[in-house]
């Protein structure tokens, strides 16, 4: 159906045949208008780590991304994120929960792209940390600093029951409550985890955490692949948002699959993300959403089990539910942020498109290539296929030579 998007200072004034001038028009014809997409779980610093750690499960992966987050200084954390938001700004998304440290870096690097980021500054325990300083301490201190930014929304992150005692997760919580902000966590991504912490406390990490105050609508928990239906409930009841990562988990082999569709049924919020870049290498969206639909459908034996109206939503206003931000973004609607992304369908790849079969063309057919214009806030980030934010040569260019660096090659 053919309509019209106006935007007016940010926001999305109105929708539908509209007859007003506008000083900027952008011809979307043949192509589908989206809300902006939204990665709910990332570590966009992790650009510069493409590649070093694959085919082998998440034990060794992390011990290769630990050894290496040593290394990093914060100009490495900021060309990386940036070379994240220029991917990002690419394929069609907005905005990007990410949890990680040295957040300010990142937190420059998507002002400079006009990305959206939900930045959560990572705890763990101080005898495994990497960071200088208090983890926690650091925490507090960058939610303090950004709090109200535009663009940057500041929020504490637990990097999980693995690294990080009861005493780190209650101080967590305890900083997010005090800023009103909110908390990510990694959270029943293996089942080793899962088993390794019944073992030391008597409890699966959902019990654990629930057992010690943790729970509450403002965490946001990703993976959620190891958890039990009477878990899931756990979390519906507790009000916590879970981020769905398919192509992470299936790399690195994880096992089983997150009870998406009980999640759902439940009523918990779920949001789509990609994860790392060291475990999964892209940041494609649409690739992501194709996978979580083939995902669910072939382990349930079920073609319907997640639809496409289903995988979009989870990438676009279930996401936004996730991060308790879908009175502003999530979809196209009079009065929510101008993030829009215009995806062509004149590719071989998308012909023939008609009404009745763009939103699975969208799933099932499109790739992040595909998308011509990116737009945060009005503010058009890329238009014909061109970044016009940030030098994209240049800053592909500072990446690769700080890859050199940092491994010597």
């Amino acid at each position: 159906m053919a309509a019209d998007v106006l935007v007016e200072d940010g926001r999305i004034a109105a929708v539908g045949r509209i007859d007003a001038s506008a000083e900027d028009v952008i011809d979307c014809a043949g192509s589908a208008v989206l809300p902006g997409l939204i990665n709910a779980h990332h570590h966009v610093a992790n650009t510069l780590l493409r590649g070093i750690a694959d085919d082998v499960p998440l034990e060794e992966m992390l011990e290769k991304a630990f050894a290496i987050d040593a290394k990093l200084t914060r100009r490495d954390v900021q060309i990386g994120a940036l070379l994240a938001c220029v991917e990002m700004i690419r394929s069609g998304t907005t905005t990007v929960h990410d949890l990680f440290y040295w957040e300010d870096e990142v937190a420059r690097a998507v002002r400079e792209s006009g990305m959206r980021g939900f930045l959560s500054w990572v705890t763990l325990d101080e005898a495994y940390t990497t960071q200088h300083g208090s983890p926690v301490r650091n925490a507090d201190h960058f939610v303090s600093k950004h709090k109200g930014d535009p663009l940057v929304t500041p929020s504490v992150g637990v990097q999980g029951v693995y690294v990080a005692s009861e005493e780190t997760y209650l101080k967590a919580k305890e900083i997010a409550t005090k800023h009103d902000v909110g908390l990510h966590t990694h959270l029943a991504e293996t089942r080793r985890e899962v088993e390794d912490h019944r073992a030391k406390s008597g409890l699966r990490p959902v019990e654990w955490l629930e057992k010690i105050g943790f729970l509450d609508d403002r965490v946001t928990a990703a993976h959620c692949v190891w958890v039990t239906l009477n878990e899931v409930r756990t979390l519906a009841r507790h009000h916590v948002s879970v981020a769905h990562c398919p192509v992470s988990n299936m790399k690195l082999a994880s096992g089983g699959v997150a009870p998406v569709p009980e999640m759902l049924q439940e009523g918990v919020a779920v949001g789509l993300g990609t994860d790392s870049p060291i475990s999964n290498n892209g940041m494609d969206l649409f690739a992501e959403m194709k996978v979580a639909a083939l995902l669910h459908k072939t382990s349930r034996w079920d073609a319907r089990a997640i639809p496409a109206q289903t995988a979009l939503d989870l990438a676009t206003i279930g996401a936004a539910k996730a991060l308790r931000a879908d009175r502003e973004i999530g979809s196209i609607e009079a009065g929510k942020r101008a993030d829009l992304v215009v995806v062509s369908l004149r590719g071989a790849h998308t012909t023939p498109f008609y009404p009745d079969n763009v939103l699975s063309h969208l799933v099932y057919a499109a790739r992040g290539s595909d998308v011509q214009t990116t737009v945060v806030g009005g503010e058009v980030l890329m238009a014909n296929g061109v970044v016009g934010t940030v030098d994209e040569a240049d800053v592909i260019a500072r990446a690769q030579e700080t890859a050199r660096e940092l491994f010597g090659v």
